[in-house]
């Protein structure tokens, strides 16, 4: 049976006595050789069914290297007979194994049993050979996985391999294989060299032709960039250009009506203030009261008419924020709807302001306009005042009032919240802001001693300070105890108006509080009445728009640098050219302008012209 068998050993046939019945080795047997010390003896002696295995032995009679694949023997009743045993030679296998390697340097392959033991392997190893128990790969075996692979490092040479193994089923054997992690490499390096060898050239010149087209890309969508931003640019500043035509064109029409409507209100206020004065009795009168105040109110809207056409003449007032900020509050809750929570809060020291109101309204309605658009699902709009700390060094000596209008918004990038106040930039889509609005109320804190101040975070609001000069209540109201009316001017006034109406309604009133008025219908005539002197007038009052060649700025001019001792009042309620009357210190009256107002006017300029020296009397 063994014949012809190169892998085989020999069959051997043992007794229950553990010694040898029969042999393919050796005739007759060896009976003096125990075998009762072998495991496989034992495993028979004790179990049944089993196919037994054992590790390397070496032969008691020839000396040889093998391992035994057993059966137990059993006589008929069953009971323990012995044991059958093929012995396989190792170096069979080991042979096989070499082949395999051969043009496979660092290859290893070997046959182990479950718990590690070596039965053969390439390159050979010593009998009794296994893998150390507590290796991964025994774990797995003993798990009962039938095949896998992994890595590590051998615990016979500290190389670092590869491994691969599978069971041999239905046998308790695994055949695993491993090759030199350096192998694998070394051999990978050749191949990617050789690839490399001609790949790399061309990679860097494919690299470098990517690269100088990702440049030229670079530059060309730099380019449309800058070419988008700046038509976007143009289109802000195009919409801005056009929407403040618009307004000119409405500015102008609402300045003309304004115009118009003050000389009306003129003629009204002046008429009642000559009839009262004429009829003592009628000081109480409820009609009279009533026409004061339609003037009054009539004076107030026409204000707001040359507010929205930017025409107004500027008219600083004192203002006490604890009485005019929340009556102007109420006016923004129906701008700002239902959705937005509005909350204001001025601190009882607060001190006074000098602002024109109507520049304040128009600042404040801006920024409510702002919040409003930041926070479209609605929030909590914030009105602040109170003294400013006096350790704020840009805004300049003196003490300051800050009033702060903060939303609970969307905010602002960090990138452009430096730029917010520039006339024409704008955070908003296109077609919706003109970046005018922060602009006017930095220009407005300026004109008032302070300074617009800004802070945003993104997605958690915005706050705008503005801070305005504090007004000294002392001087106040010496101010005010300046502005009294004389009981009677005595001095000449020369009007210059081409509205016949208000020239007669203003002319009753100066002659009523005791002037002697001279009055012409154009800037012209009053040039050519002056011409030869300037004795005799005490006070020049002129309407800035006239017709003619000559304006009211323009008589003034003249006269000043003829006898800059002479008083010219300049009156408006709309001129284009004021911002150049106010740059050459001329003192300009608003129409309508209340009576005691111009009386005081009057009266201040010819209390300077008496002051100037005598006069001589002009001829008519």
């Amino acid at each position: 049976m063994a014949n012809g068998l190169p892998q085989i050993q020999g069959l051997f046939v043992s007794g229950a006595d553990a010694r040898m019945l029969a042999s393919s080795r050796v005739y007759p047997p060896l009976r003096d050789i125990d075998y009762s010390d072998r495991e496989m003896f034992k495993i028979h002696r004790d179990q049944r069914g089993v196919l037994f295995i054992t590790d390397q032995l070496v032969s008691r009679s020839t000396g040889e290297p093998f391992f035994d694949l057993s059966r137990r023997r059993e006589f008929s009743d069953g009971s323990f007979g012995g044991v059958v045993s093929t012995s396989l030679r190792p170096e069979y296998l080991t042979r096989f194994y070499q082949e395999l390697a051969t043009g496979m340097p660092g290859l290893r392959i070997g046959i182990v049993r479950t718990d590690g033991r070596v039965l053969a392997c390439w390159p050979d190893a010593p009998p009794n050979s296994r893998v150390a128990p507590d290796r991964e790969l025994v774990g797995r075996f003993e798990a009962g996985e039938r095949s896998g692979n992994g890595d590590g490092v051998s615990p016979v040479d500290g190389s670092e391999r590869l491994r691969v193994f599978r069971r041999l089923d239905p046998y308790p054997l695994y055949v695993v294989a491993a090759m030199d992690r350096s192998e694998v490499l070394a051999g990978w390096w050749r191949q990617v060299g050789l690839i490399a060898l001609f790949v790399f050239p061309m990679a860097l010149a494919f690299a470098w032709m990517a690269w100088v087209a990702q440049r030229r890309t670079r530059t060309e969508l730099d380019a449309v960039q800058r070419l988008a931003e700046e038509t976007a640019h143009r289109q802000r500043i195009e919409l801005a250009l056009v929407q403040s035509q618009k307004f000119e064109a409405i500015g102008r029409v609402a300045g003309g009506v304004a115009h118009d409507f003050n000389n009306l209100l003129m003629i009204v206020g002046s008429n009642s203030y000559l009839h009262q004065r004429r009829r003592p009795d009628l000081a109480g009168n409820a009609q009279m009261a009533a026409i004061d105040r339609a003037v009054a109110s009539g004076t107030k809207v026409t204000r707001q008419l040359l507010a929205f056409s930017r025409r107004q003449a500027l008219l600083p007032e004192r203002i006490d924020l604890q009485e005019r900020l929340p009556v102007l509050l109420e006016l923004l809750r129906p701008l700002l709807g239902h959705s937005i929570e509005l909350a204001n809060s001025v601190v009882a020291d607060t001190g006074a302001i000098e602002v024109d109101p109507a520049e304040l309204e128009l600042a404040i309605i801006n920024l409510a306009v702002n919040a409003k658009d930041a926070m479209p699902e609605g929030g909590r709009l914030t009105v602040i005042a109170r003294n400013a700390p006096a350790d704020i060094p840009e805004l300049g000596p003196g003490p300051h009032v800050l009033v702060e209008v903060a939303d609970t918004g969307c905010g602002i990038d960090p990138e452009v919240v430096d730029r917010v106040f520039d006339p024409f930039f704008t955070t908003k889509p296109m077609g919706q802001g003109t970046g005018l609005g922060l602009s006017q109320v930095r220009a407005l804190c300026q004109s008032a001693g302070g300074d617009a101040r800004i802070a945003s975070r993104k997605g958690e609001g915005t706050s705008v300070r503005l801070y305005f000069r504090r007004v000294d209540a002392a001087v106040a109201a010496a101010a005010m105890d300046r502005r009294s009316v004389p009981a009677r001017l005595d001095c000449c006034v020369l009007l210059v108006e081409d509205n016949t109406a208000v020239a007669q309604a203003t002319k009753s009133l100066l002659e009523s509080l005791g002037c002697k008025v001279t009055q012409l219908a154009s800037c012209d005539g009053a040039w050519n009445y002056l011409n030869g002197a300037t004795e005799g007038i005490d006070v020049v009052l002129s309407d800035i728009e006239m017709s003619g060649s000559m304006d009211g700025i323009a008589l003034a001019t003249m006269l000043k640098a003829r006898d800059p001792e002479l008083p010219v009042i300049l009156m408006t309620g709309y001129a284009a050219r004021l911002e150049q009357a106010i740059r050459r210190d001329f003192e300009v009256l608003p129409k309508p302008c209340s009576c005691d107002t111009l009386a005081e006017a009057i009266g201040r300029a010819a209390a300077r012209r008496a002051a100037s020296g005598p006069q001589r009397t002009v001829g008519a």
